[in-house]
């Protein structure tokens, strides 16, 4: 009955049974039972530690591809390694190779997301492809995200764009951008928003509203709150919160100075549009201006078609360094 020994053991045995063959001692029994030790004990060897001491595998350990014809199967002709108990890496980057893995997959507690991308183009530590890489290697795929990043070919500090989350819920957001917007297909420029119109407005004010006769009647508007008359082609236009950083905005005002009872749409009135006084500090009251409309003859009239747009700064605009003001050399009193 053969023996199952280590390789100890084995060794031992044929140093004391297979001896040098001078005296003609070694018989067919001594050859074989040590034969038949060695077949019995192959699998104790491999699987008693030795390998990784006195005898570990130098190659590849490669264990066979093919599987059964359904790939989802559980069923394989070969292939397989089970593991009952588990498995240690001494060789752990992470100081846990003392430790027994006996999960199939560690999750994330256990696995950097950045290591899952090891054998990638774009590892490691690419975890999210809804964010933009910060260096621009691959596209999105999903939402973006960029935090106190900012978006740019470069990876330069505070260049190109990035989002600003205004509110804790992030359903407000601002859009830094810095240097300069070019449209590929015009190649036209916007430095800046400068020169868009912060409100603008356009109203009948002799008209009717809601039944009313004499109330303003508006017609379209941006950042406007209130348009209120306060004599025949007197009013008060009140701007939304927060659209002016002051009352230094430029304002530009045309009107026909007619009536719809007076004259067809074609026609109009020598006139001029006045924007003149300025309250309010988005503070204890609202911004406003003051807009009349004076005809040829020095008279307040009202228009069926007002016209009004306003440029300024918005909360916390500069403009940068302040333009140079001079007399000319020729400049004289008379």
């Amino acid at each position: 009955m053969p023996n199952q020994l280590n390789s100890g053991e084995l060794v031992a045995n044929i140093s004391s049974e297979l001896a040098d063959n001078n005296a003609g001692l070694i018989s067919a029994y001594d050859v074989r039972h040590n034969l038949e030790d060695i077949a019995v004990s192959i699998n104790k060897i491999v699987s008693s530690g030795d390998t990784n001491t006195e005898f570990p595998f130098y190659n590849i350990v490669k264990i066979s591809a093919e599987m059964a014809t359904d790939p989802e199967s559980v069923t394989t002709t070969s292939g397989d390694i089970v593991i009952e108990s588990g498995a240690f890496f001494p060789n752990s980057p992470y100081g846990d190779h003392d430790k027994r893995q006996v999960r199939p997959f560690l999750g994330a507690e256990g696995i950097s997301h950045g290591d899952l991308n090891a054998g990638s183009l774009i590892a490691p530590n690419d975890d999210h492809t809804q964010y933009y890489h910060l260096d621009g290697r691959r596209p999105l795929d999903g939402n973006m995200s960029t935090d106190t990043f900012w978006v740019n070919k470069s990876g330069v500090s505070d260049v190109g764009f990035k989002f600003e989350q205004l509110n804790p819920d992030a359903t407000e957001q601002e859009i830094y951008v810095s240097g300069q917007m070019r449209w590929v297909e015009d190649n036209s420029i916007m430095r800046t928003a400068k020169g868009n119109s912060k409100a603008w407005l356009n109203f009948d004010a002799s008209g009717t509203y809601d039944g009313v006769e004499n109330l303003p009647v508006v017609r379209s508007w941006h950042n406007i709150s209130g348009v209120q008359r306060d004599k025949p082609g007197r009013f008060t236009v009140t701007f939304n919160s927060g659209t002016f950083e002051n009352n230094n905005y430029t304002a530009i005002g045309t009107a026909t100075a007619r009536d719809g009872s007076v004259a067809s749409a074609e026609d109009f009135e020598l006139n001029t549009v006045g924007i003149v006084m300025r309250t309010g500090d988005d503070g204890t009251t609202l911004r406003s201006c003051t807009v009349a409309v004076l005809d040829d003859s020095n008279q307040f009239v009202d228009s069926e078609m007002i016209d009004l747009v306003f440029f300024g700064y918005s909360p916390n605009e500069t403009s940068g360094l302040i333009p140079t003001m001079s007399l000319s050399p020729t400049y004289s009193e008379t």
